[in-house]
């Protein structure tokens, strides 16, 4: 969201790229946002974090009030970094 190609997908999706709190995973033609970009995630992570995907049961409006708190509160939850995680060689492609 913080380049050019990724600030327009994020607009072209209803997404705003000035907040941090959002999330977009494109999979071929399908755009996926909240609960249900994480969710997509998880489940490419293969066993045993696929089994998240259980939790595509409960709706989206319910999940995404949900995401939306962890994003707002996540380095309360899960702390904050000197540095930011840049993904390996092998996935650079995949991460814009």
């Amino acid at each position: 969201m913080q380049g050019e190609i990724g600030a327009a997908l994020m607009r072209r999706h209803g997404l705003d790229p000035q907040a941090p709190g959002s999330i977009l995973v494109i999979e071929g033609p399908r755009a996926r946002k909240h609960s249900d970009a994480v969710l997509s995630i998880f489940e490419g992570l293969g066993y045993p974090w696929r089994l998240a995907s259980l939790f595509r049961v409960i709706p989206a409006f319910v999940r995404d009030p949900v995401y939306r708190w962890i994003a707002r509160n996540r380095y309360r939850i899960f702390g904050k970094r000197q540095t930011c995680w840049t993904a390996p060689e092998e996935f650079r492609n995949r991460v814009l």
